[in-house]
């Protein structure tokens, strides 16, 4: 539940230390980006340099995952410390059909009654599509301050005035940008434009903040600038790869072998330019060593629509396998994490609600963010382990860029166990250290290891009340999404007919 206004004022006046004592927190939050698409990660292609350095400035994650492999469920767990399955939160879906309650207490809430400025700056994706108005926007769950956050989880358009050409498109407007804005301007500048301005008035303010600089990019419309655009046509020229359009098959699906795409490269780049811009400007304030930086991504890359590769993991954005869930993620905490260290215990999005809190030095609230435990142990010492058995995926709605349908998925130590809605006798197997790209299934090889994570996987469902859809209404399902494929495709080749019929 919410604080009440009482104790509000007595957290406010209570002894936690003084402000100036208290680290800022930068949460940077990248839209789709995939495990591999950063130089650090092992992108040939991409140029990062600036998250490349954050990476030996601080802490490096191999085995870190979001809590589900479309967005709107991981930013509600990344917000609440809790597994988005769970009833009380209810988001399982890309496009929200439930806000995020907000009976929730966020983290942003946490450090708001501990004095802090908070700002959230970008995406946010959480308030249900038929909600209309503002009732669920960052205002409402602790943050100060919003810019350009509301119910659209993609923008109309990357360049000023982001707005869509087509009135029926227009609900994907960014708001709250009319004002300052010129032609040519991009959105991904823009946004640190907003957030460099609200480091700084919270900095003279003597404040400590709290910003959740949550970018649109690298979502698409894949939109870059120009001259980027550009440079990696020649780039890709030069290395031989930009005929390169390789794949391989999941489920039917053929998924992007090798990273060749100029327009999403320049989308990559800006994004790490503008993370460089944010760092630059807690240098130049002079709060870098009282800053704590935290980056990584809410679900894999677009590998099925052409758009990234994700090897050597398989699949990408709305697949379970380690495509769609395992996230780049890097901590730097001055005073804390050693420079250049690489920490290979797996954690979840689910961790960063006690982390944040342990940063700041706040008693954990274990009733929130019960599904997540502060990673403060890995940061002083990459070698510690984290007292958990296991981590656990839910996925119950078929998606358009997955032909795998509803799934569910537990790993415990090196192996996951995936078990298909569709057929739940005949779950997967695999031992993720010695096959990171998931091609060896080991199910019938190791009966008892499956049957036993089978067993905790579907008692982890039972336990948090996850939804299951039953066989039938899984059959009903794909058959209407069937049928509406046929009717779009025979919609499509009636139009090309028509294209054909005008030529002539």
């Amino acid at each position: 539940m919410k604080f009440p206004k009482s104790l509000l004022v007595f957290l406010l006046l209570s002894g936690f230390g003084s402000a100036e004592q208290k680290p800022n927190i930068l949460f940077i939050l990248i839209d789709d980006l995939g495990w591999s698409d950063v130089g650090c990660y092992g992108s040939t292609f991409h140029e990062t340099p600036h998250i490349d350095r954050l990476a030996k400035q601080g802490m490096k994650f191999s085995n870190a995952y979001a809590a589900s492999a479309i967005c709107s469920p991981t930013r509600a767990s990344i917000l609440t410390g809790k597994y988005p399955s769970r009833p009380e939160i209810g988001i399982t879906r890309a496009t929200p059909q439930q806000s995020l309650p907000l009976k929730e207490v966020t983290y942003a809430e946490a450090l708001k009654a501990q004095g802090y400025a908070t700002a959230h700056v970008g995406k946010w994706h959480l308030q249900a599509h038929k909600d209309k108005g503002k009732s669920h926007y960052p205002e409402a769950q602790g943050f100060d301050l919003n810019v350009a956050g509301h119910t659209q989880g993609q923008p109309a358009s990357f360049f000023y005035p982001y707005k869509a050409k087509a009135e029926k498109y227009a609900s994907k407007n960014v708001p709250g940008l009319e004002e300052g804005g010129k032609e040519g301007e991009y959105l991904t500048d823009r946004l640190t434009d907003e957030a460099i301005k609200f480091v700084k008035k919270s900095h003279a303010q003597g404040k400590p903040f709290l910003l959740n600089m949550w970018y649109y990019t690298v979502h698409t419309p894949v939109t870059g600038k120009p001259d980027k655009i550009a440079k990696y046509m020649e780039k890709a020229e030069k290395m031989g790869i930009a005929d390169d359009i390789d794949t391989i098959d999941s489920y039917g699906t053929g998924h992007k072998k090798i990273q060749n795409y100029p327009e999403y490269a320049a989308m990559v780049e800006s994004m790490d330019e503008n993370v460089g811009r944010l760092l630059a400007c807690l240098n130049e304030q002079g709060i870098t060593d009282n800053t704590v930086v935290i980056f990584t991504s809410d679900n894999g890359g677009l590998s099925s629509t052409k758009i990234t590769s994700n090897l050597p993991l398989r699949g990408g954005k709305a697949w379970i396998f380690e495509g769609g869930i395992r996230e780049p993620l890097i901590i730097k905490y001055p005073g804390v994490t050693e420079g250049g260290t690489v920490c290979t215990e797996p954690v979840i999005s689910t961790d960063f609600y006690p982390t944040i809190l342990a940063a700041v030095d706040l008693d954990l609230m274990p009733d929130q963010h019960k599904d997540g435990l502060s990673l403060m142990p890995l940061l002083k010492d990459s070698g510690k382990t984290l007292k958990r058995d296991a981590l656990y995926f839910h996925l119950p709605v078929y998606h358009h860029l997955n032909s795998m349908g509803p799934v569910g998925a537990v790993r415990s130590g090196d192996h996951k166990l995936i078990q298909r809605f569709e057929e739940p006798d005949n779950p997967q197997l695999y031992n993720l250290k010695d096959d990171i790209g998931e091609m060896n299934d080991l199910a019938k090889s190791q009966p008892e290891l499956t049957a036993t994570l089978k067993a905790k996987l579907e008692q982890w469902q039972s336990s948090t009340g996850a939804v299951i859809p039953s066989i039938d209404e899984l059959k009903e399902i794909r058959a209407k999404a069937s049928q509406s494929a046929e009717a779009k495709a025979a919609r499509k080749q009636n139009q090309n007919n028509r294209k054909k019929t005008k030529k002539k």
